[in-house]
């Protein structure tokens, strides 16, 4: 889940006339198709940081950005360890990208051409995590993706909202509703902090997303700097159902320090862009 709705966890938009100072603690409620059972997704937001706990409904693994140096840190409980992804890691996996992705892309024509029991050999030698459709489908050229507004108003758990759908090409692949932040009692600093959130997610899906996309990752490349709101509720459509994230509840009290950095004693680990 995290990785298809990471462009729009952020907020989108600066505003005026918010709260002057205050920590903020969102609560989203995460379902993944074809579960029915939703799983609790905190977003806190302090003195320019923002801690994502339990990312993608994994009890086990945080994300943690910065920012003032727009570093994000995937944290990972059971190996106490942590990655880091920076602007200089962008760099990299886009020059990376822009290496290998010829070479990918022929191999995932090929694979697409295949007879069924060489397709069958070819998934159990991936450990059958690694569908050959997803990457044949992956190596056709990238259709646009892009955000219609519709100026349809909802109400999500009391909130107020306005609908915006996602379309990859002329198929709508998800849609979410934005809210007022002052709606939500946030504070300017925090706003902006989730706003830096989100340019860094539209960056990553702009870099990574081809190289990504051969191994069945969908990193849609959306802009939406020119929308205002704080999305309540996040859907996504594939064949295998609906996924959402909906705002349960936001909390505008002090957060612990403690609770916004790497814990003590973690490891340092390299990350590459397939991880």
């Amino acid at each position: 889940m995290s990785h298809r709705f990471s462009p729009l966890i952020a907020a989108l938009g600066l505003a005026a006339a918010l709260p002057a100072a205050a920590d903020s603690t969102l609560e989203y409620i995460v379902t993944e198709a074809p579960a029915t059972a939703g799983k609790p997704q905190p977003v806190l937001i302090k003195d320019g940081r923002v801690m994502v706990k339990g990312a993608g409904g994994d009890s086990k693994l945080d994300v943690l950005y910065t920012r003032d140096d727009e570093s994000l840190f995937i944290i990972d409980h059971r190996k106490h360890s942590f990655m880091t992804l920076d602007q200089q890691q962008l760099a990299r996996f886009g020059r990376q990208a822009e290496a290998l992705q010829p070479l990918l892309q022929g191999f995932g024509e090929q694979l697409g051409k295949l007879p069924p029991e060489q397709r069958a050999k070819w998934e159990q030698m991936l450990g059958g995590n690694v569908s050959l459709d997803q990457i044949a489908e992956a190596a056709k050229p990238a259709e646009s993706a892009s955000v219609v507004r519709t100026g349809t108003a909802r109400n999500v758990g009391g909130i107020d909202c306005e609908q915006m759908n996602l379309f990859q090409g002329k198929s709508k692949t998800g849609d979410f509703c934005l809210a007022d932040p002052k709606r939500l009692n946030l504070s300017g600093d925090d706003y902006a902090t989730l706003r830096s959130l989100l340019n860094f997610s539209e960056k990553l899906a702009g870099t990574t997303q081809g190289l990504a996309g051969q191994f069945g990752i969908k990193l849609p490349n959306i802009r939406v700097q020119e929308l205002s709101g704080v999305p309540v509720e996040m859907r996504e459509f594939s064949n295998r159902g609906q996924s959402s994230m909906t705002l349960n509840r936001i909390v505008t009290s002090a957060v612990a320090a403690d609770l916004m950095r790497i814990p003590d004693g973690y490891r340092s680990e390299p990350l590459t862009p397939l991880q």
